[in-house]
């Protein structure tokens, strides 16, 4: 601002100048002269001063320009309030003391700074070595209660959030946080069982982890017995009926070929666009644990697992003198499939009044079965043999003509009628135990071509009948009642 205030100070000097044109320059002779003729006269000399080369007005106008001095040194404006510009010396001066000053500044700046950042330091140190503490003794189950479990129940396909819910809301875990640190850090977010679990709250995060991944911790179990010969119908309402899956969805499941590369058995059904019920005959009757909600699936693997546990690895003596054998060993040796032995044995199952009655049923449908490459001709000169004329057949999959649809109630004839097809029927009727399949494959020796049953009272069991002609045979339906 004072290199300002100079400039226009000396622009003010220059701009001022005294000119003398209107001036002449005499000799000093008397100008009163008598001479007729006037003096010459000489050019006007240029009187004026150029005050650019003259630092200060007194020089030319001495002490009487002081006024004007004055007048020049006190020109302001309102721009110009500041003092006259510093000299050199003063001016290293005040910078050195501006420099000196903001050193101090700075100085003091850094103190506050590294004070306030080992302030924070501490703060986040104590707060995170607090929350770590809690949260590492929380992973370790310190200070939970023993002795005592909790029933929690887990959802379909639950998520972390949704687990760490549970598991906070129930007092199992006490820091939701840490313990979703840990999931993701170990990679279990995903995996849990859905069902019941009675869970301990002094488990360790990674123990309460494989504890709900696992089925075998499951409480919501749910016990099924399964009667011989219940048909795949049956079945599917029962796991319904007990909310382990749906009857739709297990039925589907059985009309698949999902399991045939697991179960080598399966592959060996060659009609299974014949049947009603692919896995008809296969799901063995025993008594079975499941799980609420559990996959269709999974169920299904449960009755094949036991089927061919007892069918293929399971051996029995079944004669005195011969080695234990398993039932696939035992048809091989009397020329049959098992797809044949599991579909003879649900007629037997189904037509049997008890576990005498189903080694001579079996005898008799070998016998009839046998007549077939003859024609279906028995030694005593009999024909037709070969349809088996089993009631049981009639209306599969339904028990009996009251189950059938209306609409189709009077007219409706199975695929699998005896009465209609000779032979075997294109697959299992019902799913058939253990002791049918046993008679199956060692059946009585008999001649006996017929048989009929008289029906069980409170009072009676039901009566077994065996002919060996159709003429013996109704004379036995007449004192059965059957006619």
């Amino acid at each position: 601002m004072s290199d300002e205030l100079e400039q226009k100070r000396k622009e003010k000097i220059e701009s001022f100048e005294v000119h003398f044109d209107d001036f002449d320059d005499y000799d000093d002779a008397d100008i009163s002269s008598t001479s007729e003729e006037p003096a010459p006269v000489e050019e006007p000399r240029d009187f004026s001063i150029d005050l650019q080369s003259v630092s200060r007005p007194d020089e030319i106008y001495g002490s009487d320009s002081a006024d004007e001095e004055e007048e020049l040194s006190s020109y302001s404006d309102e721009s110009f309030d500041e003092e006259p510009a510093l000299n050199k010396s003063e001016l290293r001066a005040a910078k050195r003391s501006d420099k000196k000053r903001r050193r101090r500044k700075a100085k003091k700046n850094r103190v506050i700074f590294r004070t306030i950042w080992i302030t924070m330091v501490v703060f986040v140190s104590v707060m995170l070595g607090e929350y770590i503490m809690v949260g590492v003794n929380d992973m370790f189950a310190v200070g939970r209660e023993d002795e005592k479990s909790v029933s929690v129940t887990i959802p379909k396909n639950a998520t972390l959030d949704q687990i760490t819910d549970i598991l906070l809301a129930n007092d199992i875990i006490k820091n939701e946080n840490f313990f979703k640190l840990y999931a993701t850090l170990t990679k279990a977010t995903s995996g849990f069982t859905q069902g019941t679990f009675d869970v301990a709250t002094n488990k360790d995060y990674q123990a309460l982890i494989n504890y709900m991944q696992s089925d075998m911790n499951r409480t919501d179990v749910v016990r099924i017995t399964f009667s011989e010969g219940l048909s795949i119908i049956d079945f599917a309402e029962s796991l319904e009926e007990k909310n382990v899956c749906s009857s739709d969805e297990f039925l589907k499941k059985c009309n698949s070929d999902e399991f045939d590369e697991d179960y080598e058995f399966l592959k060996n059904i060659k009609n299974a666009k014949d049947r009603y019920y692919r896995l008809e005959g296969y799901l063995f009757p025993d008594t079975y644990d499941f799980y609420v909600g559990e996959d269709p699936s999974s169920v299904v693997r449960k009755f094949l697992s036991n089927y061919r546990t007892r069918l293929y690895r399971t051996k029995e003596r079944f004669e005195k003198n011969e080695k234990k054998q398993t039932i696939e060993q035992r048809a091989e040796k009397l020329g049959m499939t098992m797809e044949e032995v599991i579909n003879l044995a649900s007629l037997i199952q189904a037509e049997a009044a008890n576990k005498e009655d189903m080694y001579v049923i079996s005898s008799i449908l070998h016998n009839r079965l046998d007549t077939i490459k003859n024609g279906g001709e028995n030694e005593f000169g009999e024909g037709g043999l070969g349809y088996l004329q089993l009631d049981s057949t009639v209306f599969y999959p339904y028990h009996s003509q009251s189950q059938v649809p209306v609409s189709i109630r009077n007219t409706y004839v199975s695929n699998y009628s005896t009465y209609k097809y000779e032979g075997l029927p294109s697959g299992p009727i019902c799913n058939p135990g253990l002791e049918a399949i046993k008679a199956a494959v060692f059946p009585d020796e008999t001649d006996y071509y017929y048989f009929c049953h008289k029906a069980a009272t409170d009072d009676e069991p039901a009566v077994a009948y065996y002919a060996k002609t159709n003429y013996e045979h109704i004379a036995n339906q007449e004192e059965a009642g059957l006619i």
